[in-house]
């Protein structure tokens, strides 16, 4: 199971246990806003799974790692594929509020989040995700995987576009198309479409998007969580899904370019501020 697979990560990330959990929550009580998920914070997509075999309304998936060496809370974190004024998708957020310390993100622990959490009918499995998109009128609830909420956007579910797509990572301290470019933590754009959503507003722009997969394969991080903080498509490759795993290129010359340490890297993955 996907939960058991990140207990365990979770369990040897967090060391000395009890202790660690004492001294987050002292922090927390002295100063929460201290903790909130920030944009410099290392999280980042690992996997994302959106062109499924089939009827592809349920095993959409995508996978967060804390890459970082500190812990990270998700409390009141969106992710959204809304990046464009005229494009109204929906956006999710964790529970809680930015600055809470409910959802902590351990350093090297993964969590995956499904479209649907819907035990056994699809592979990949995704009943024993860590959380799902739940759409309050129509959609399939897991009742044994927490929910991330609908907060604004287009009232419908998650959907990511076969033909080309992107879906971001944000701190929620703005959750109104289009999000601020300043508050997205993490991002990814794929296909081979001329106008990628979410691609270029205001002072974000993507100057190259990962190659779409064939379908039944998805999108990977290169191992270690690897990002440049400037193209999409030296970060990626394709591989099998695997939920809550590491994710293992099968050539090793996919993940061989030199990480980018320049002055844009606090703005995460293809999100950057434009220099002209």
């Amino acid at each position: 199971m996907v939960r058991a697979k990140v207990k365990a990560a979770k369990q040897n990330a967090q060391g000395s246990g009890a202790v660690v959990m004492i001294m987050v929550a002292i922090v927390c009580l002295v100063a929460p806003q201290a903790m909130a998920l920030q944009v410099w914070d290392r999280v980042v997509f690992t996997e994302i799974y959106y062109y499924v075999p089939g009827f592809d309304a349920h095993n959409e998936y995508i996978e967060l790692m804390n890459a970082g060496g500190t812990v990270a809370f998700l409390d009141g974190a969106i992710i959204t594929d809304e990046g464009d004024d005229g494009m109204p998708e929906p956006v999710y957020r964790f529970p809680g509020q930015h600055g809470g310390c409910l959802h902590p993100l351990w350093p090297g622990e993964r969590i995956v989040i499904a479209r649907d959490a819907i035990p056994g009918e699809l592979t990949p499995d995704l009943s024993g995700a860590d959380w799902e998109f739940v759409h309050p009128a129509d959609d399939n609830d897991n009742p044994d995987v927490p929910n991330l909420i609908l907060c604004g956007g287009y009232d419908t579910d998650i959907a990511l576009a076969n033909v080309g797509d992107g879906i971001l990572l944000a701190t929620g301290t703005d959750t109104t198309a289009a999000i601020d470019c300043w508050t997205v933590v993490d991002g990814v754009n794929w296909g081979e479409v001329a106008d990628p959503v979410p691609i270029g507003y205001g002072l974000c722009v993507d100057p190259e998007p990962a190659s779409g997969v064939p379908q039944g394969n998805c999108l990977g991080r290169c191992p270690g969580g690897v990002d440049h903080n400037w193209s999409s498509a030296d970060d990626w490759f394709m591989m099998i899904p695997s939920p809550g795993e590491p994710a293992i290129p099968s050539d090793p010359q996919d993940c061989v370019s030199p990480v980018e340490t320049s002055s844009w890297g606090r703005i995460k993955a293809l999100y950057r501020p434009d220099q002209d």
